[in-house]
């Protein structure tokens, strides 16, 4: 009786081994990526958000350990992407109509392509989000809003590249 458990616990382990819950996850043939910098076609009035984005992307990618970040051709895949949207709106207004609350938003659209197998590995994958700050907290908090954003739409982006659910 105690072999037949132990043989079904091991089996259990072992069959359950290789299953992941990322659903689609990085090939092992994947070593490094080239990151290419996002194009922008948000129509927003700074031109930096693809080196802010890029830049926020890469320290991602690094502390996740996920692969290296190889600025070459020859790395073994790519990502690369679209900053599709980036709003400013109002989010909420006093009685007397002032601005009272502002909601910064912003959706990308990413692809990451294995050069080796010469596939997708994530493609055309949109991530989206918003950050509400205080419009009386002027211009230091829409900042800090934007730099939460931006923090957390690449950590979304990055967990994407693993799991495209």
């Amino acid at each position: 009786m105690r072999l037949l458990v132990s043989a079904l616990t091991l089996f259990i382990l072992t069959s359950c081994g290789n299953y992941s819950f990322s659903g689609k996850s990085i090939p092992p043939n994947v070593k490094n990526a080239q990151l290419i910098i996002f194009e922008d076609n948000s129509g927003r009035y700074d031109l930096s958000l693809p080196e802010i984005l890029n830049e926020n992307v890469i320290r991602q990618i690094e502390s996740y350990n996920y692969f290296d970040i190889e600025n070459s051709a020859d790395a073994d895949s790519k990502i690369y992407g679209t900053v599709v949207s980036y709003s400013e709106s109002v989010s909420s207004q006093t009685r007397d109509e002032d601005i009272d609350q502002m909601v910064i938003s912003i959706s990308v659209e990413i692809n990451f392509y294995n050069n080796v197998s010469q596939e997708y590995i994530v493609k055309q994958h949109r991530v989206s989000d918003s950050e509400y700050f205080m419009a009386s907290g002027g211009d230091e908090e829409r900042r800090s809003a934007f730099d939460i954003l931006i923090e957390r739409i690449s950590e979304k982006i990055v967990m994407a590249l693993s799991s495209n659910w």
